[in-house]
C-alpha cells in the first residue's frame, strides 16, 4: 500500500525523529527509511512538505503513521510551553520538526531494559538479533524481515540461548521483564491510563519484596511512558542530558549535584536521578519530555563531556 501525507503547516524532519535514539529498528537505505512496526514493515521518504509511505501491511495507514510519528502533537503547545531560554531556542532550530514517537509498548520497553549502559549502535544490533532469532520472518521487497517477538517466546527462551545474541547480562533482566509480561503481572494498557506519577510507580512497582520488571529503573521506565505512553511530562535522564543540564542549567541543579556531575564518570542514585528528573519536568513543564529529546540531540552535537 502507498501513500502520502501533507506536512503544511505541519512542522516534522523524518530524520531527525527516526534518528534520534527514541526507536531502535529503522535503518536508511538511499532515500527512504526501513522500518518493522506493529506487525509489518514501513517505508518512508520525505521531500518538503510530503511524507511518501509504502506498506507491507493495509493496517499501518496513514492514521497510524500520524499517530507512530507524532504528527498528532500540536508543536505550537510543545514550543510555548518548553522554549523558554535561548538553550531550548537554539535546539529547536538545530533539530527543528523532531517529534516523539508513540511506540508499540511491550517492543519499547524490551528496547530500553537492552539499552541500560550500552550506546545506539549497540541496541541496535542487539534488538536486530534478538528479532532474528526468535522474531516470525516477513518478507517485503524481496528481502526478509523480522517482527518483534512476543514476551511468550522471549520468556520461554533460555538465558545462555538469549546471551547468543549479545545481550550479556541483560539476557536474565529480558526473560524477566518478558514473563512479567506474559503473565498479565503488568498490563500497558492500565499503565497508560494512570497519571505519570502512577504509572512509574507501577513499572517499578514490586511483589513481595522483588520487582515485578528486573532491570526497569527509573529512566527506563520514564522512557517507556514517554515513547510509547504519551505522557509528555516524563524527562528521562541519561549521561548526555546530565551533561546538558549540567551545562546549560546549573541553576536548576542542588549544589551536590553539581559536584558530582562535575567529577569523573559520576554514578548517579535513584535518589540523584529523581532529582534531576523533577527539577527538570518543574521547569520545562507538560512537554518537558520534548525539552530532554531536544537536549539529548543538542547535548551529542555539540559533543558534551
Amino acid at each position: 500500500m502507498q501513500f502520502q501525507i501533507g506536512l503544511t503547516d505541519t512542522p516534522f524532519s523524518l530524520e531527525y525523529t527516526l534518528d534520534s535514539g527514541q526507536a531502535f529498528r529503522w535503518e536508511r537505505k538511499g532515500e527512504w527509511w526501513y522500518g518493522v512496526v506493529s506487525g509489518g514493515v514501513l517505508k518512508f521518504r520525505q521531500e518538503g512538505d510530503v511524507l511518501y509511505c509504502e506498506t507491507s501491511d493495509e493496517k499501518l495507514d496513514s492514521s497510524f503513521v500520524r499517530r507512530y510519528l507524532g504528527l498528532e502533537t500540536d508543536m505550537r503547545h510543545v514550543l510555548s510551553s518548553v522554549m523558554k531560554d535561548s538553550v531550548m531556542t537554539r535546539a529547536f532550530q538545530k533539530f527543528y520538526g523532531m517529534r516523539i514517537m508513540s511506540q508499540e509498548r511491550w517492543e519499547c520497553l524490551a528496547s530500553f531494559v537492552l539499552a541500560t549502559n550500552s550506546n545506539i549502535p549497540r541496541i541496535k544490533r542487539m534488538v536486530s538479533s534478538l528479532s532474528e532469532r526468535y522474531g516470525p520472518p516477513l518478507e517485503y521487497e524481496g528481502t526478509t524481515h523480522h517482527l518483534f517477538p512476543t514476551p511468550a517466546v522471549l520468556a520461554d527462551a533460555s538465558v545462555s540461548e538469549l546471551e547468543e545474541c549479545g545481550l550479556g547480562y541483560r539476557a536474565a533482566f529480558i526473560k524477566r521483564v518478558a514473563a512479567s509480561v506474559e503473565e498479565g503481572r503488568i498490563d500497558f494498557s492500565e499503565v497508560a491510563m494512570l497519571d505519570y506519577e502512577r504509572a512509574r510507580e507501577a513499572l517499578l512497582s514490586r511483589l513481595f519484596g522483588e520487582k515485578l520488571l528486573l532491570g526497569v529503573g527509573p529512566k527506563v521506565a520514564d522512557c517507556v511512558l514517554l515513547f510509547s505512553c504519551g505522557m509528555y511530562e516524563a524527562f528521562p535522564v541519561d549521561v548526555w542530558v546530565a551533561r546538558a543540564l549540567l551545562t546549560y542549567y546549573p541553576s536548576l541543579l542542588e549544589r551536590r549535584l553539581l559536584e558530582k556531575l562535575s567529577s569523573h564518570k559520576p554514578r548517579l542514585s535513584a535518589g540523584d536521578y529523581y532529582s534531576l528528573s523533577s527539577a527538570a519536568r518543574s521547569y520545562f513543564g507538560p512537554y518537558a519530555g520534548y525539552a530532554q529529546q531536544y537536549l539529548f540531540m543538542l547535548s551529542r552535537a555539540e559533543g558534551l563531556k
